[in-house]
């Protein structure tokens, strides 16, 4: 009955933080009002502009052949200052396809046509700090609140050198962004995911909107920012785009099967027919009236009928809806002759034609912020989302430490050995723990590096930081967990298998374990940073695995390498960790060690004549013993070219994740 009463009383008062209060009244009514939107003031300036675009041509190679297709013919358009613009067509028509190539998000492809802002030409960098881009279905860093991710993106998209953005500045532009899309109750809560919960649907939509918002840019672009909300939450989102266009920033977006509400917050419209080819681009009217009026004055087309969505009604008669192919009539034809686009074409010549230097859009640097700044800033966010992953971090820690002790128990009862078997055991207890441990450092960084990686592809687009930054922040952002873990790992398996209690042996073997564990998660990182998906590095990782043990020298003893290998065992880091552990532990290590008949151990300390002189056992020390076992290879000398070998790897894993990760995109564009 208790735990009846207590889940209606949680479910009524705290299910706000992955949907709506039951109980909030409060903020339910003020959702559904339909009151006028006031014009909205920003605490930062912005330079408005007009985005216009001539004979847009888009083509690219068929992927079953050399044949190549035009996805959009000629296309003309403007962009106006404090307006909605709605990018329709069906499934095909090249509405997302044009955003892109408008917004520079396209990397394929061959692109041509005249886009200018103000009427000066589109110049890359300036374009992309000037304009944010909303994506369908964009993702956030689940371990971040609300108010967290935005200030993430303000800090480092606002230009640092503009006397205007300060702290204050920058805390009360974030405070009218979050009012604005009505984010203020719930800021301090955090993203979430599917699978943890959190936010709804819905709210990410507008949470993705305000990330770009706090930039501050002059147009946002938005991909189908309505599709999957119900009609309340789609209301929503709509509101805050208009409250958006009123502040003077011009809205693009993609919309599909909008109702008539949110057809009709649009200003204008720019009508694609399956082709890329241009039906209709101008105002809309109230009420859809001068789309209603332009199709209308074509005999082949139906009457709108009273109450009928002109959004759908419009999709039908083009032939772009689901009850057919049309009437036959060639509209995109039809408004190629026309007057509206005649006068479309007029208007970006008298956008063109009076070009303003005061209204050019450029910015001093690549980025908004110096190298320093986005360091600290990216650091800052990474040691959030590292402290906030417990499904991450606390799987490594609790494994490591049940490695340890499960390990570790054996030799309890057994803690100094006595004869080769039980040197035996030793080495190939040291060998299967750290690959075991090095193993499991590798393939949990995998899923999470990767979604960290995505994210960075949205950052790099959006200009926030370069790739010495994140690469750098999390080096920096791993290392006390590293630490930490190793710490607790080597101190229970240390002292529980009986190795010398002298700190400078201990020293030793965490240093190379610490250098094992760091190379396999920066390792991990890297195959991430060059590899497409985590499946995929998922399979380089277990080769990697694979070979490092093979080769490490337990399984196939040096010697015995045959000559065609012997490569590997130099290029695989497992021989310099499994050296770097045995003779730094063994070094100076006297403990008597009884040789087994026929052994490489009994060959190198000459048993034979010894028992033949009257000798009833044959008996060595343990350093003898790893000397002789290893046939001479593994010596203390090689240690520090271990050490160098294992730091030198290290570097080499963040280099070429630098250089993935700035190179290579695998975003499908």
């Amino acid at each position: 009955v208790l735990s009846i009463i207590g889940s209606s009383i949680l479910l009524e008062k705290f299910r706000f933080a992955t949907g709506k209060s039951l109980a909030n009244v409060k903020i339910e009514e003020k959702e559904d009002e339909d009151d006028k939107i006031k014009k909205e003031e920003t605490a930062l300036p912005f330079q408005k502009v007009n985005l216009t675009f001539k004979d847009m041509h888009y083509t690219v190679i068929s992927s079953i052949g050399n044949e190549k297709i035009e996805l959009l013919k000629g296309i003309d358009g403007v962009v106006e200052a404090g307006k909605m613009t709605a990018l329709m067509g069906s499934s095909g028509a090249g509405k997302t396809t044009l955003m892109d190539v408008l917004s520079l998000r396209k990397t394929s492809g061959e692109i041509t046509g005249d886009v200018r802002l103000n009427g000066h030409p589109q110049e890359e960098q300036s374009f992309r700090r000037c304009t944010g881009y909303v994506e369908q279905f964009d993702t956030q860093s689940a371990q971040l609140t609300i108010r967290e991710t935005c200030e993430f993106s303000a800090k480092l998209r606002l230009e640092s050198s503009d006397p205007a953005v300060t702290e204050e500045s920058t805390a009360r532009f974030i405070d009218e962004i979050l009012g604005m899309l009505e984010l203020t109750p719930i800021q301090n809560f955090l993203v979430g995911s599917d699978n943890t919960g959190g936010l709804s649907f819905e709210q990410r939509k507008r949470l993705s909107i305000a990330c770009e918002l706090v930039a501050n840019p002059s147009i946002i672009f938005l991909d189908e920012p309505t599709s999957g909300l119900d009609a309340r939450a789609a209301a929503l989102v709509m509101r805050g785009l208009k409250r958006i266009a009123l502040t003077g920033r011009a809205v693009v977006a993609t919309i599909h099967q909008p109702s008539i509400s949110i057809f009709n917050s649009f200003d204008s419209l720019l009508l694609l027919k399956r082709g890329g080819e241009v039906v209709f681009h101008g105002e809309l009217g109230e009420d859809s009236c001068h789309l209603i009026d332009y199709l209308q004055q074509y005999e082949t087309t139906p009457l709108i009928q009273p109450g009928e969505n002109p959004a759908t009604w419009m999709l039908t008669t083009i032939g772009a809806g689901s009850a057919g192919n049309g009437y036959q009539f060639d509209y995109a034809g039809a408004y190629a002759e026309s007057e509206l686009r005649s006068q479309t074409l007029k208007k970006i010549e008298e956008i063109v034609s009076v070009v303003r230097d005061d209204e050019l859009v450029s910015f001093p640097s690549k980025f908004a912020t110096p190298f320093k700044t986005q360091v600290v800033e990216v650091l800052k966010r990474t040691w959030k989302v590292y402290w906030r992953s417990p499904s991450y971090n606390r799987t490594r820690i609790f494994l490591s430490a049940a490695l340890s002790l499960l390990i570790g128990s054996i030799y309890v009862s057994n803690r100094v050995p006595t004869n080769e078997a039980e040197m035996n055991s030793r080495v190939t207890t040291i060998y299967m723990s750290w690959l075991m441990i090095s193993t499991l450092g590798m393939n949990s960084i995998l899923p999470f590096f990767e979604l960290e990686r995505n994210m960075f592809y949205r950052h790099k687009t959006a200009l926030m930081y370069n790739t010495a930054s994140i690469s750098t922040a999390f080096t920096l952002a791993e290392l006390p967990f590293l630490i930490g873990t190793c710490f607790l790992y080597v101190t229970i398996f240390y002292f529980m298998v009986g190795f010398a209690a002298e700190a400078s042996k201990y020293f030793f073997y965490f240093l190379f374990m610490f250098l094992c564990m760091s190379l396999f998660t920066y390792l991990g990182q890297m195959l991430i940073a060059i590899c497409p998906d985590a499946q995929i590095a998922q399979g380089f990782a277990g080769l990697t695995s694979s070979t490092t043990g093979l080769f490490a020298g337990v399984l196939i003893r040096p010697a015995n390498i045959p000559t065609f290998w012997l490569f590997m065992y130099y290029l695989m880091p497992g021989h310099y960790i499994l050296e770097g552990l045995l003779v730094t532990q063994y070094y100076k290590d006297e403990t008597p060690i009884e040789a087994s008949t026929d052994s490489p151990f009994w060959d190198y300390l000459g048993c034979d004549q010894q028992i033949a002189e009257g000798a009833t056992n044959c008996v060595g020390t343990a350093e003898e013993w790893v000397y002789a076992s290893f046939e001479g290879a593994f010596v203390i000398e090689h240690v520090p070219g271990c050490i160098g070998y294992l730091i030198g790897m290290v570097v080499l894993t963040r280099i070429v994740t630098v250089y993935g990760l700035g190179y290579l995109n695998y975003r499908k564009t």
